[in-house]
């Protein structure tokens, strides 16, 4: 019969397998979405940013793929510590005040990501339409089910991040006293 600690470091070690895949894939689908960007829009990729008349300049699509990167950085900032809280339930020492660290340092990159992520959609509208001729040049700011939901889930997991990482502390204090 498997343990509960059996299975809670089978599954983080598959978690922390799985985030290293994201770590190197994010990146690599981020530079062929904007080298091939016409092909990322027709798979659905930036479908909420403003499009240009014509075809975006080189220059537009780099400053497109600035943009993009350095909201990239937030999500695999996210993505390493959470994989590193991962690690530590490899380990079986999940709910430890270094986990609790780490899951809590994941949870502050992905709340960064959740409310940058807004501006950065309009200034890659910004930037992609800026060729076009006066008049049809775009500012689109909006604000969806998507974004709440983004803002709201990374609100709990920031806070349940929070909890975990005080509730080590307080254990860590506990067993000291006993």
């Amino acid at each position: 019969m498997i343990s509960n600690i059996e299975k809670v470091r089978h599954i983080s070690k598959r978690m922390a397998t799985f985030c290293n895949l994201l770590m190197v894939s994010i990146p690599l689908v981020l530079i062929w979405s904007w080298i091939d960007f016409e092909g990322a829009r027709a798979l659905g990729f930036y479908e909420r940013v403003a499009y240009p008349i014509d075809a975006p300049a080189t220059l537009s699509l780099a400053m497109g793929f600035l943009v993009s990167a350095f909201l990239t950085v937030f999500i695999i900032g996210a993505i390493y510590h959470l994989r590193e809280f991962f690690k530590f339930g490899i380990k079986g020492n999940m709910f430890s005040e270094q986990g609790g660290d780490a899951f809590h340092k994941s949870a502050k990159y992905l709340v960064i990501y959740a409310f940058l992520s807004i501006p950065a959609e309009t200034l890659i509208g910004v930037i992609l339409t800026i060729n076009n001729p006066v008049g049809e040049r775009l500012l689109k700011l909006s604000f969806n089910t998507y974004d709440l939901s983004l803002i709201f889930l990374s609100l709990v997991i920031f806070s349940v991040s929070w909890v975990l990482k005080e509730s080590a502390l307080i254990a860590q204090y506990n067993a000291q006293i006993v």
